[in-house]
């Protein structure tokens, strides 16, 4: 199994960020905020951060969110979620799937698997999403036999893949000629009512 030896891992990371003043705006409560550039958004995590009482981690996810949005940003956010919890804010789930993601779009899977390994000490219940982006992970950086297995895992888990689960695990085994075991995945989600998408099934066709 993948996920006991892969969960070991463990990360930490700090950060100096932008103390200039917040130009950031929300439409309404629930929106997204919009920044104009990374040095707003940080300013507005300062902003956020250092107010007496602290925003719920709710808004912070949201900023996080809106930073990773930018493509670009990574390390930034990785940094500012560690300045979060020592600030004494207890992730959530989406959290720690934004961190998770982080890792993987940095190509350190390995400190992705730590992220999860935290979700499940902290008693949280991880849904499809960390798992698919960690299958993601592991295909891009060529280590498709351990997404292969980590997908296995996560289906002994309990979680139900979603089509992009199983979009990616299919172009995995594509990419490495597996095309027999992406048939098989194919009609495994045909029958559990996923539609595969076009470029999934292009890449499927032209591996053949």
């Amino acid at each position: 199994m993948i996920l006991p030896s892969l969960l070991s891992s463990s990360h930490s990371n700090s950060i100096s960020s932008s103390s200039s003043s917040s130009r950031y705006k929300h439409q309404n409560d629930d929106a997204s905020p919009s920044f104009r550039n990374i040095d707003d958004a940080l300013a507005s995590f300062n902003h956020m951060l250092h107010r007496k009482l602290l925003p719920c981690i709710i808004q912070f996810t949201k900023l996080l969110s809106a930073i990773v949005k930018m493509r670009q940003y990574y390390d930034a956010v990785i940094s500012l979620s560690k300045q979060m919890e020592l600030a004494g804010l207890s992730p959530n789930t989406y959290a720690l799937n934004i961190l998770i993601n982080c890792f993987c779009k940095l190509q350190h899977v390995d400190l992705g698997f730590s992220v999860l390994a935290k979700v499940i000490k902290l008693g949280l219940q991880p849904d499809v999403v960390p798992f698919t982006t960690l299958i993601n992970g592991l295909c891009k950086v060529g280590k498709f036999s351990q997404a292969v297995e980590l997908f296995d895992d996560t289906v002994a888990r309990g979680c139900r893949p979603d089509v992009h689960t199983y979009n990616t695990i299919i172009n995995g085994l594509c990419k490495i000629g597996e095309t027999a075991a992406a048939a098989g995945l194919l009609k495994k989600m045909e029958e559990a009512g996923c539609q595969p998408d076009v470029p999934m099934e292009g890449g499927f066709v032209n591996s053949k």
